[in-house]
């Protein structure tokens, strides 16, 4: 059993905060998060169905970091790196094809920015777990 560091065990937690912040906002105030942020298209199912995938990845890091076992969170950390660097090619991407607001414009960087910064947290932490 290999743990993992205390930096990663932070990384892991703001990952989890993150995680449960943006699913329970998109599971339980679908409606609400389409007002304040002026969405162009609004889908209550696959809002909560994201927001769903997302508590599951908030619950995965939490038994990742119950465990302490670093093989054992490792494959979920790479897919979570890998599902961030999608999310991030498609918020961007859709710069492109979707008529947004000003308002909206606004949030959909914010979330934007927030996932380009886990990546490079995760991307940095992550190899640096490897090395050791």
């Amino acid at each position: 059993m290999a743990e993992f560091s205390k930096e990663m065990k932070i990384v892991l937690i703001i990952n989890m905060i993150v995680a449960f912040v943006y699913g329970i906002m998109y599971v339980f105030l679908p409606e609400t998060v389409y007002s304040l942020n002026d969405a162009p298209y609004f889908d209550p199912h696959f809002w909560r169905l994201f927001g769903g995938a997302l508590l599951a990845m908030g619950i995965t890091v939490l038994l990742g970091i119950i465990k302490g076992d670093w093989d054992y969170i490792k494959l979920f950390f790479q897919y979570a790196i890998i599902g961030l660097i999608i999310f991030v090619l498609v918020n961007v991407t859709s710069i492109i094809y979707v008529t947004r607001s000003a308002t909206n414009l606004i949030f959909h960087w914010l979330d934007t920015i927030v996932m380009i910064v886990l990546i490079v947290f995760n991307t940095y932490f992550y190899l640096r777990e490897e090395k050791k």
